[in-house]
């Protein structure tokens, strides 16, 4: 499951590929713990291998997410978006992305390889059950197969927080040109499916005079409760990129000065001090702030560098947009960085500031 912009860490690192972290949430501890015991029951002759072969299920599942949320990265990576980490945990895994600078063909794109390569997985495994034969071995690998079969159907059922609502999004969005309501269709048919996977699973077996188990019934509430949360937080942010949409980046972007390493601070007193600082390749990496700029004496400033003052700011301070477009570009910023001042950037050129207190302004004042 892709997710784009989703910036908090949820987990320890295993590992790091191509300097993208690979966590393991403290959740599928729990999950791995259920795997184990599960299988592990269900052959109470098999003792110890029993469990043992409950411990390969439950990491098999582990690469099979992997593999799964690695394709949306690399996919995503390939398609110029950075990404922020890789996650398996209770709910099988995530990806957070950048999609400041997605489009819907990158979207759908990102979203489809990650089924897609569970189905090539499941294809390899299955040739290799074959090959194995009976035993141990081959059951596991049939195993893995098979869960990566379904984990590839399951995750093209057209709803988000599924790949398949991502695709459904993204269609919304290239026909309507834009976001927000691809983010808020794809919602409403991510409750749609959660509703008809509880009625199929749970519902229809009770009509049918049939009882499914008490593990069932926690495991797909779980699962309801789980894909009814993310399909009503699809539904939630696109409103608010309605709301985001009455207002545009030249409403609230403050121009400032820009400098180079070798400017000096002078070059900042018509803003009081408040300047951007780029890097020798044009690219906005600190700030120089108006109350640090003070504590320095006037007749000093045609002689004190900006670097002596400037402030580097957190990764995702930049917002590529435009002077027309709306607020989400510099709101994702300000979420991404944490930061309550960020820098507007149009086709690489510094458009100015903008704050939590300018962005609220112009929301309110529409």
């Amino acid at each position: 499951m892709a997710e784009a912009n989703e910036t908090h860490s949820t987990g320890f690192v295993i590992a790091r590929v191509g300097g993208v972290p690979i966590q393991i949430g403290a959740s599928w501890l729990i999950l791995a713990a259920v795997i184990t015991y599960l299988v592990g029951s269900s052959s109470p002759d098999g003792g110890a291998a029993a469990y043992g072969v409950g411990v390969a299920y439950a990491v098999s599942l582990l690469i099979s997410v992997l593999v799964h949320e690695g394709a949306h990265a690399g996919m995503a990576r390939g398609m110029g978006l950075p990404v922020h980490r890789v996650v398996a945990d209770l709910w099988g895994g995530h990806t957070a992305y950048d999609a400041r600078l997605s489009t819907p063909g990158k979207a759908a794109a990102i979203a489809v390889v990650g089924p897609v390569a569970n189905l090539a997985l499941a294809g390899v495994a299955w040739v290799a059950s074959l090959v194995v034969g009976t035993g141990i071995p081959g059951q596991i690998l049939y195993g893995i197969a098979f869960v990566n079969f379904l984990l590839a159907v399951f995750n093209l059922l057209p709803g988000l927080p599924l790949d398949g609502g991502q695709l459904v999004d993204a269609l919304v969005w290239r026909i309507t040109g834009r976001r927000e309501k691809g983010l808020i269709a794809a919602g409403w048919t991510g409750r749609v499916v959660t509703l008809a996977v509880v009625l199929w699973f749970v519902v229809r077996p009770l009509l049918a005079g049939n009882s499914p188990s008490l593990t069932s019934i926690l495991w797909m509430g779980l699962i309801g409760a789980f894909m009814w949360q993310g399909a009503t937080a699809a539904i939630r942010t696109g409103q608010a990129r309605e709301m985001l949409a009455r207002g545009t980046v030249a409403q609230v972007v403050r121009p400032v000065p820009v400098l180079g390493p070798g400017d000096v601070l002078e070059a900042a007193a018509a803003t009081g001090g408040l300047a951007v600082v780029v890097d020798p390749d044009g690219r906005p990496t600190s700030l120089v702030l108006p109350e640090d700029a003070q504590t320095v004496p006037r007749d000093r400033w045609g002689v004190t560098p900006v670097t002596a003052l400037a402030r580097v700011q957190p990764d995702g301070w930049i917002a590529p947009t435009t002077r027309d477009e709306d607020l989400t570009s510099v709101v994702t910023a300000i979420q991404l960085s944490g930061s309550p001042i960020v820098v507007a950037t149009e086709a690489g050129r510094v458009l100015g500031l903008v704050t939590v207190e300018a962005v609220n302004a112009a929301i309110g004042a529409n």
